[in-house]
């Protein structure tokens, strides 16, 4: 079967979440004549998220299930993901619904039929919005994203794990996920040329555990020296010169 786009969503104990996810995701495309693929990948749970999808699977054809028990990280499953992707464009979806499903069909929207190569949601431009999050949280991630406006100046929100991509930017491109910012790897290192933010409202999880952890600081940190090394050591044609460029035009 050719899907339309697939709809990637990394697990870790999420047991609460996915079934509702999986449903929702299903729901709004269909809604839209959009044909997915549901693909999980889920970094080896053991509180019976897999037993969960598996049973799914019986519902739903399109669902897809990939269990990893090696190199287990969000970034890490967002690639590998990517890599076993059936479609050509795909998004990547929180399963906690901190990430809104019904924007699906206007990622889509600019990928497909106006010919994007990655679309950002966005927490920082007008009309977006954090809800639930505290202080700290704040702090940190505003301050990340003003650190990564310094090597993707037009992007605001270039750490946001809500975005989706064309396949074909990542051709050719070396990239090394780690912690939770896989967007700002690919915007980095990928062969992106038309970039869209869309706003949206971003809520803390309801059920579950949350995974960000302080260490996530210190893998930002190690992404961001490995971003400025490939761009301007390894690579001729450097992401963050023409996102430079772009910046200064607009």
């Amino acid at each position: 079967m050719r899907f339309d786009l697939t709809v990637l969503i990394p697990t870790f104990n999420e047991r609460e979440n996915i079934g509702k996810m999986v449903n929702a995701v299903d729901t709004i495309c269909k809604a839209h004549s959009i044909n997915e693929e549901i693909l999980v990948v889920d970094d080896n749970s053991r509180d019976g998220t897999i037993v969960v999808v598996e049973t799914l699977m019986n519902e739903h054809r399109n669902l897809h299930l990939l269990v990893r028990k090696e190199n287990r990280g969000l970034s890490q499953s967002l690639y590998e993901g990517m890599l076993h992707a059936q479609a050509d464009l795909v998004q990547c979806l929180d399963c906690d619904f901190s990430h809104p499903p019904e924007k699906i069909p206007l990622f889509y929207h600019y990928l497909h039929d106006m010919g994007y190569d990655m679309v950002i949601g966005s927490r920082y431009i007008r009309g977006g919005e954090v809800i639930n999050w505290p202080v700290m949280r704040r702090v940190l991630s505003s301050g990340a994203a003003l650190l990564g406006r310094l090597l993707i100046p037009h992007v605001i929100d270039s750490g946001s794990g809500f975005f989706a991509i064309n396949r074909r930017i990542l051709k050719g491109a070396h990239l090394s996920p780690r912690g939770f910012r896989m967007g700002f790897e690919i915007l980095g290192k990928a062969n992106w040329t038309r970039v869209q933010e869309i706003p949206i409202v971003f809520k803390d999880r309801e059920f579950g555990e949350s995974k960000l952890k302080f260490r996530i600081i210190g893998d930002f940190l190690i992404q961001c020296g490995s971003i400025l090394k490939y761009n301007i050591i390894e690579r001729k044609s450097s992401n963050i010169i023409r996102a430079w460029k772009i910046a200064l035009c607009r």
